[in-house]
């Protein structure tokens, strides 16, 4: 920085702010309609997620500890992922109810639970052709 620089820095360090303003950006028809989708998907896990919970014990497949009365949505592993097998997104045979602790560790490194590996296995042979 120069001499003239700082000092026309010094002379104007009083002069009010210019305050920014934000303005919230309109959400293009794609995104809207993006955005539902989520949602509605959203809204249909939860309701499968409720079902399988219903019907399940309330204990970590991998370690049995107890869950809580309940569900959250970490809690639920799918065997299969949805990534790479979506049509079994809602299966409840693909489901694993796991203890958060249990489910990142799976997430990171399926030996970590051979028990989760094993039904990984079995729920392959018989929902994948």
């Amino acid at each position: 920085m120069g001499l003239e620089q700082l000092q026309n820095i010094r002379d104007h360090r009083n002069d009010p702010k210019i305050k920014k303003v934000y303005r919230i950006q309109k959400v293009s028809a794609k995104k809207s309609k993006q955005l539902l989708e989520q949602k509605a998907t959203a809204e249909k896990d939860k309701e499968f997620y409720l079902e399988v919970w219903r019907a399940a014990p309330h204990k970590c497949y991998n370690c049995g500890c107890g869950l809580p009365k309940t569900p959250s949505n970490f809690m639920f592993h799918h065997l299969l992922e949805k990534r790479n097998y979506p049509e079994l997104r809602y299966e409840p045979l693909n489901i694993a109810i796991l203890c958060l602790e249990c489910h990142s560790k799976c997430e990171t490194n399926i030996d970590f639970a051979p028990a989760i590996k094993e039904m990984r296995h079995q729920v392959k042979l018989k929902l994948v052709p």
